[in-house]
């Protein structure tokens, strides 16, 4: 079922003459523009004076990035009223839909993010198009849904997004090499290795996969070849998956064109998936042919002192304020 069958498809308000503020004040409401991340899409703050009414949207409402390389598509449900610019979409629903109905058509609608560009955007009537389920699947039923909508207010209260500026520090941005020690990792050819199960003591092969936080396999010991250690990050130099970042909780072997980063100094985990995510945000500036190898350690990253506040307690709040428990395929 279309898209367009299910939603009713608002256009959000540009940006324009508005009064944007970087923290809230007294008669204010969150102004959200496109990101690939919740935690981003407050550009701002703007007075309620300024918006037409029909153009706030009531807490529980599902929106979609529609413009944005890295952007486009990511759909969530908002925990408060908000406008939003002209870069972002409002869908209302044609019927009644909780908020586990809403949760589910917001991840399906981010599924078809590989059937847009920045050149095709998902916007006016692509955005209608988009194939979804006429029904949830069942086990979404299973979730409790008071306890998402009041994991939903402590998320919003500890992270004070409302209350709080965006900007919390002053962002001080520095190379890659000024917070991480780089070097390339084995360059090893996995068809050259012993495959070996991670049950029986093998070793993550890091590739330039872009998904499985970039293991491709697992191998038997390389006597002679240590392995990085663990808590180090890698990063892929080139190939379609440029830049693609993550954090490896295991020592690891790694093939052609990936990097290793050690941090110069002592962070938590949270600090180094943070940074996974950092660098990954300056993958548009390469591609196929334009690699990453020499100019990684110059890429601008925020320094650790700079570090938004959200991202401490982060992991802890996916684990302990959203506990999806007792789901199965069927309906009780």
């Amino acid at each position: 079922m279309k898209l367009d069958a299910i939603f009713h498809v608002k256009n959000g308000i540009v940006s324009s003459g508005l009064n944007i503020q970087s923290g809230s004040f007294p008669g204010a409401i969150p102004y959200l523009r496109p990101a690939s991340t919740q935690q981003r899409t407050i550009s701002g703050w703007v007075s309620r004076s300024e918006v037409d009414e029909k153009n706030i949207y009531p807490e529980g409402s599902l929106f979609v990035s529609t413009n944005g390389e890295g952007s486009h598509t990511y759909s969530y449900i908002s925990s408060f009223e908000f406008a939003c610019n002209s870069d972002v979409s409002v869908l209302i629903p044609r019927r009644y839909m909780d908020v586990r109905e809403k949760i589910f058509y917001a991840r399906c609608i981010t599924m078809n993010r590989y059937l847009f560009s920045y050149g095709r955007k998902p916007k006016g009537a692509r955005l209608k198009a988009i194939e979804l389920p006429s029904e949830v699947s069942d086990w979404v039923w299973n979730i409790d849904a008071s306890n998402v909508w009041s994991n939903l207010d402590k998320f919003k209260q500890q992270t004070d997004f409302i209350n709080e500026p965006i900007l919390d520090k002053k962002i001080n941005l520095v190379p890659v090499q000024q917070v991480f020690d780089i070097r390339y990792g084995n360059s090893l050819e996995l068809n050259r290795l012993k495959l070996l199960s991670k049950d029986k003591g093998g070793i993550p092969f890091v590739s330039r996969k872009m998904g499985d936080n970039g293991i491709s396999s697992y191998v038997a010991p390389i006597d002679g070849v240590h392995p990085s250690s663990a808590g180090e990050l890698s990063c892929a130099l080139s190939g379609n998956g440029v830049l693609s970042t993550f954090y490896q909780e295991l020592p690891f072997y790694t093939g052609f064109h990936v990097a290793c980063l050690r941090p110069l100094a002592e962070m938590s985990r949270e600090e180094l998936l943070y940074y996974c995510s950092c660098i990954w945000q300056n993958r548009h500036r390469f591609s196929y042919g334009r690699q990453a190898n020499r100019t990684l350690k110059d890429l601008l990253i925020p320094s650790q002192e700079s570090i938004p506040y959200w991202v401490y307690g982060a992991m802890s709040r996916v684990t302990e304020e959203f506990p999806l428990t007792n789901i199965s395929a069927k309906k009780d």
